[in-house]
């Protein structure tokens, strides 16, 4: 979603999990594109190492998205806060959590938060 204030201004999201299929990438690897397509203002920032970390790069090659999505891999503890900092939406699409310390941590460092719906 671009500026909600109407200035246009690019809408950065961060995502910070572990990228395995209980931390919902695939959904990720859906929605990223679409949310792209629909929104030339937003750009995304992930971090995270796992299995499925093979995947976002190709999705990002798939769909020429060099310049709208930023890969950090593995994120140091030390660097969350700055990291959250440099985004306006904080993305969890968990599987399994739809409350956890990642979104505690997004909120008081001043992000937006959706989530997916867990029961």
């Amino acid at each position: 979603p671009s500026d909600p204030t109407g200035g246009g201004a690019p809408v950065r999201v961060v995502f910070l999990a572990r990228l395995t299929h209980r931390k919902g990438v695939p959904l990720l690897l859906r929605a990223i594109p679409e949310i792209c397509a629909a929104d030339p203002a937003v750009t995304f920032r992930i971090g995270g190492a796992g299995n499925l970390s093979l995947g976002l790069r190709e999705m990002v090659e798939v769909h020429g998205l060099q310049h709208r999505v930023e890969l950090l891999g593995s994120v140091d503890p030390a660097d969350v806060p700055a990291v959250l900092r440099s985004g306006r939406v904080f993305l969890n699409t968990s599987l399994t959590e739809s409350f956890c310390m990642a979104i505690l941590e997004a909120a008081c460092a001043g992000l937006e938060v959706v989530s997916t719906d867990v029961e």
